[in-house]
């Protein structure tokens, strides 16, 4: 589990991050969720030991991170949004390069890797050189290097970025999978992709958390329901518009409003109340 507390990130008198509060749960995905310079690299950085925090708290599975700092980096294994991977490398020399850095027992490495290259479907280019792979291997290359190890803790931002279409679908599906057996914390900015991959969500915004929860209660608690209304046999479609009420074969079904609208309306809103 990760568990963020009051996390706040100041340069002079500007603040990146302003309180962000949020909790990941094993066996699911938390979808970290806003418009490109909402804080949401700066919160992973932080989370993941590559960055200083002006306050608050980082817990990893119930360890903190200030007073174990090298204990909790073996718990969480992390894919930049710029991956840095050496193009020199074959994917297999890279694997074992990773396993050094993570200090991998060399018994346990054989097996181990084996297992990964097998979860990311990378089996077929690992004597491959890394600059010869497509961006899509490449991105599953960097999450096989987070997942060196086996940590508990998985987190992955903008693992999406600059692939094509197809690509995205295989990605996205490989995040899915991964989420069953780990806490995972998955940035990105597109509403689309959120929504698909993500069982939980955290909107952030200018460094604040603007709302947090599951799509169905961030689109079910925010701007209402809107309704589509639908005339069966019989109705009366000029009467019905002029009543609304009373008809045979009217039905009135909820329709509520995506994430889209919901992440929409929270921004805007978010915005209107810094001008103000």
């Amino acid at each position: 589990m990760l568990e963020v507390e009051n996390l706040t990130k100041r340069y002079g008198a500007f603040a990146a991050l302003d309180g962000v509060s949020f909790r990941a749960r094993h066996g699911r995905v938390l979808g970290f969720l806003g418009p490109n310079g909402a804080g949401k690299s700066t919160t992973m950085k932080i989370v993941t030991g590559f960055g200083a925090k002006s306050g608050g708290s980082v817990r990893v599975c119930g360890l903190d991170a200030d007073e174990n700092p090298q204990e909790v980096k073996r718990h969480i294994g992390f894919l930049p949004e710029d991956t840095p991977l050496p193009a020199h490398m074959t994917v297999a020399e890279f694997l074992e390069y990773s396993s050094d850095l993570k200090k991998v027992p060399k018994r346990e490495r054989a097996g181990g890797t084996a297992k990964i290259v097998e979860m990311t479907g990378i089996s077929h280019v690992c004597g491959r050189l890394i600059r010869n792979l497509s961006k899509g291997y490449r991105q599953r290359v960097g999450i096989a290097q987070a997942l060196i190890g086996f940590p508990e803790v998985l987190i992955l931002d903008e693992p999406t970025s600059g692939l094509d279409p197809s690509q995205l679908i295989e990605i996205r599906a490989l995040v899915r999978e991964l989420g069953k057996s780990h806490t995972l914390l998955f940035s990105s900015h597109i509403l689309s992709e959120v929504e698909s991959v993500c069982d939980d969500v955290v909107i952030i915004h200018r460094g604040r958390v603007l709302a947090s929860g599951t799509p169905a209660e961030l689109t079910g608690a925010k701007g209402g329901a809107k309704y589509t209304l639908t005339l069966g046999e019989g109705a009366d479609a000029e009467a019905v518009m002029q009543a609304l009420a009373g008809f045979a074969g009217v039905r009135l079904s909820p329709v509520l409003p995506s994430l889209e609208d919901t992440f929409v309306r929270l921004i805007a809103g978010a915005d209107r109340e810094k001008a103000e």
